[in-house]
């Protein structure tokens, strides 16, 4: 269908390793991890199929702070991760609905045009 990987890393984040391969379908990307960064924190394992949502943010303390004081619960702190795809600061958190969401700042992005 023409999807192509564009980076298959490995993302090292508290002493852990996460397998995240990229792909580009059509206009959009999609990670498919194995294992996703902030499972470990979890009550119970993840289902398969989709995890979670990411928002870029153009403003990451303000926009961490809307979700939170909108009902947010952050599921760890935020954290500053380097990888294949470049540099990004991170916030992983689960909506009073369960859905859980990241916020992302890009720093540095280094995923490839296809």
């Amino acid at each position: 269908m023409g999807n192509e990987i564009v980076l298959d890393e490995i993302l090292e984040l508290d002493g852990e390793s996460f397998r995240l391969p990229l792909i580009k379908m059509g206009d959009k990307y999609i990670h498919v991890a194995e294992k996703m960064a902030y499972e470990p924190l979890l009550d119970e394992p993840l289902p398969h199929g989709m995890t979670h949502l990411v928002y870029i943010s153009d403003d990451f303390d303000r926009d961490v702070a809307r979700a939170i004081d909108s009902g947010a619960v952050a599921l760890r702190e935020p954290a500053d991760i380097k990888a294949e795809f470049g540099e990004r600061r991170v916030a992983f958190l689960r909506a009073p609905s369960g859905w859980i969401f990241e916020i992302i700042e890009i720093k540095r992005n280094l995923v490839p045009e296809v």
